[in-house]
């Protein structure tokens, strides 16, 4: 990205020149920050933004519920996942409850058992919810933002689930998870190294500036990041390598198989 940025600087390339490629979608994350950072428009193909991805927005949406319940979107977007049974004739009971008492979609969750229109067993399933969320919260004050990360994927099983499925979508779902717990590491790093506070709000916030970004302008000048795959075909004046090492390209799966045509796979994938 500091190449990229000197390049352009002195007249040497424009945007649209330059090409990230990587192996994998996860590797897209720190490429994102690093070129919002750096104030250079960036585009991918044939991805999605990484907080824009499915797992991710559902772990920061439990984060958001731990840190405040006030956001009710990411409230209702975690209460049934994994599911608990709760659909969307419940949701809107509950936000009827809420509206009439002037209150946060939360609270009147953590009110079940009080709405009427609720019958008995679906106020019961919306009990281990708000149990989990309580809990998580009360030890916010004594774990750090990786071990409240940890306990909620450990707790939801939501990687277990990923990692029963088996298949390539899963895996590089799984991918991401890695790639958003390296981000929380990352950033308790540098509130350590300026002697800040590691909070799930500053965290939560730090996200934010990132993952709210605009979608560009089709037409606009923009540095393309993208997988190997999706590059196929396609030519670029400058073109950036990432990730060249091994466990990532070549895959741990190929460097670990005992076919060789595997690793040779690899090695022609990096050279088209």
């Amino acid at each position: 990205v500091g190449d990229i940025a000197k390049r352009h600087r002195e007249g040497m390339a424009d945007y649209h020149d330059c090409a990230v490629l990587y192996r994998t979608n996860a590797q897209s994350r720190l490429f994102e920050e690093k070129c919002l950072h750096a104030n250079i428009p960036y585009k991918i193909v044939g991805g999605v933004n990484f907080y824009a991805r499915k797992e991710i927005k559902d772990l920061l949406c439990y984060l958001k519920t731990i840190d405040n319940a006030q956001d009710d979107l990411a409230v209702k977007r975690i209460i049934n996942v994994p599911k608990r049974g709760i659909g969307a004739t419940t949701i809107a009971k509950v936000q009827d409850y809420a509206d009439e008492n002037g209150m946060s979609f939360y609270a009147a969750l953590r009110q079940a058992e009080e709405i009427s229109t609720l019958s008995k067993a679906t106020a019961t399933k919306i009990r281990p919810f708000v149990t989990f969320i309580q809990m998580l919260r009360s030890k916010l004050p004594y774990i750090s933002v990786e071990q409240l990360m940890d306990e909620i994927i450990e707790d939801t099983g939501y990687v277990a689930e990923l990692d029963a499925e088996g298949t390539d979508e899963a895996r590089a779902r799984i991918e991401n998870i890695d790639e958003l717990l390296n981000k929380v590491v990352a950033y308790e790093e540098v509130c350590e190294e300026h002697d800040e506070p590691v909070t799930l709000s500053g965290f939560l916030e730090e996200v934010a500036l990132v993952a709210d970004i605009d979608n560009l302008d089709e037409n606009s000048d923009y540095v393309v990041l993208m997988t190997l795959h999706s590059a196929k075909g396609l030519e670029f004046p400058r073109v950036y390598l990432a990730g060249m090492e091994d466990g990532l390209f070549p895959s741990y799966m190929t460097v670990t198989a005992d076919d060789p045509d595997e690793l040779e796979e690899e090695r022609r994938l990096c050279y088209v």
